[in-house]
């Protein structure tokens, strides 16, 4: 869950809390990613989360692991990083579609 919290950090940018001076800020870092190489991340850490949720309730149903809350645990992050995939992708088809309806 700490790399989608790292993923959306990277996507809102630095956070400036204090500034010392007008052209720099204390501790900001620049990210040169593309907006496509952050979704592309994001992309593959809910995939990772999904895998790993997957080999954990296999290994509960299989009996080779007794932790079932870990399981659930994990299948909850995979879903909520799913849902927050899907809510993501719902904005940016709205933003294309209103963009495309703008008279230029």
């Amino acid at each position: 869950m700490t790399q989608i919290h790292d993923l959306i950090q990277s996507i809102q940018g630095p956070q400036q809390t204090k500034k010392t001076n007008p052209t720099q800020s204390e501790g900001a870092t620049v990210s040169n990613k593309s907006f496509g190489d952050t979704m592309s991340d994001f992309l593959n850490v809910v995939n990772s989360n999904s895998i790993e949720a997957g080999k954990q309730v296999t290994d509960v149903v299989q009996g080779n692991s007794d932790s079932l809350a870990q399981a659930m645990i994990s299948m909850e992050e995979s879903k909520m990083s799913f849902q927050l995939m899907l809510e993501i992708r719902t904005k940016l088809l709205e933003s294309y579609q209103e963009i495309s309806r703008m008279q230029v």
